[in-house]
């Protein structure tokens, strides 16, 4: 993990030397015949991590703003993870997700769009991995997975290198999301700013849950209801795709609750435009799993 050197900031922002160097180095690892994976090579730097005062959208867990300091360079996935590669994983070792084992009154199977009803349900039986109400290729990012799935995940993907395979820091996530940028979108402040660069909650979500479109959604119409193949939308300034919408990211964190729970940052393409902001926070317990979470990986050299 990142060692983070964290700054109160008592002095104006525009006083503070940001350094983010643009990156381009880019590394592919091929995994038998399965799809490559592509990873974007993150320098060291500082950055302002969190919300300002100003943000009316942000939680209080997300303020006050601090310097950062990312010591170390790291791989990040070009994208999240697909469902191709995900089943490339599955077939290999015969992995089963927390939907497909959760006996759990209540909690059996996952999360879900229900197409008769118009409307997201779960959890149940008929959702998972591999089906979460809508029709998806391999070139989709999978989705319906828990942080204990991404972690197996992380952990067979591990000896396909020798390089550490793991889950980013929400430091490292945010760092990488901003790349450079210090607005409250990577693309400017106004929510209309991501059209083109991301599949969030906009009008053609809400065409299919048949409801109106309000404030906490974006006014523009992506194409995508629901999620989209990875790298569909144009990338942020360091080459990464997704990094905002789509489905939401597991991160390392934990956050010290009874039971503890993990950090999710992105948004995605359900939810709201509060959540899509580069210093959103979500949390989920580790068995937690919606329609709406994936993974993104990091390698550590």
């Amino acid at each position: 993990m990142s060692k983070l050197l964290i700054h109160s900031i008592c002095l104006l922002l525009c006083s503070v030397n940001i350094w983010a160097e643009a990156n381009t180095n880019q590394f592919s690892l091929k995994v038998g015949a399965g799809q490559p994976f592509d990873f974007i090579w993150i320098k060291p730097g500082r950055f302002v991590m969190g919300a300002p005062e100003s943000d009316k959208l942000a939680e209080a867990d997300e303020k006050p703003q601090r310097l950062v300091q990312i010591e170390h360079g790291f791989y990040l996935g070009k994208t999240t993870v697909t469902l191709g590669q995900f089943r490339q994983f599955v077939q290999e070792t015969g992995y089963k997700t927390d939907a497909e084992t959760d006996q759990r009154p209540h909690y059996q199977g996952g999360h879900g769009w229900n197409a008769t009803r118009h409307r997201f349900e779960g959890y149940y039986p008929q959702y998972t991995w591999r089906n979460p109400g809508w029709p998806m290729t391999d070139s989709f990012p999978v989705c319906d997975v828990s942080w204990n799935d991404a972690m197996a995940y992380c952990k067979w993907l591990g000896t396909k290198t020798t390089m550490k395979v793991r889950l980013p820091t929400e430091a490292e996530w945010e760092y990488a999301c901003r790349a450079g940028t210090t607005n409250t979108f990577f693309t400017g402040n106004e929510p209309a700013s991501l059209q083109g660069y991301a599949n969030v909650p906009d009008v053609s979500l809400r065409r299919e849950t048949r409801e109106p479109v309000d404030a906490s959604t974006f006014s523009f119409d992506d194409g995508y209801a629901f999620t989209a193949p990875v790298g569909s939308f144009k990338p942020n300034p360091w080459g990464l795709y997704d990094m905002i919408g789509n489905v939401f990211q597991w991160c390392a964190d934990e956050i010290p609750e009874s039971p503890p729970q993990r950090v999710l940052r992105g948004g995605c393409y359900n939810q709201n435009i509060e959540l899509c902001r580069c210093a959103a926070r979500g949390f989920g317990k580790t068995w937690s799993r919606y329609s709406y979470t994936g993974i993104r990986v990091a390698l550590t050299p």
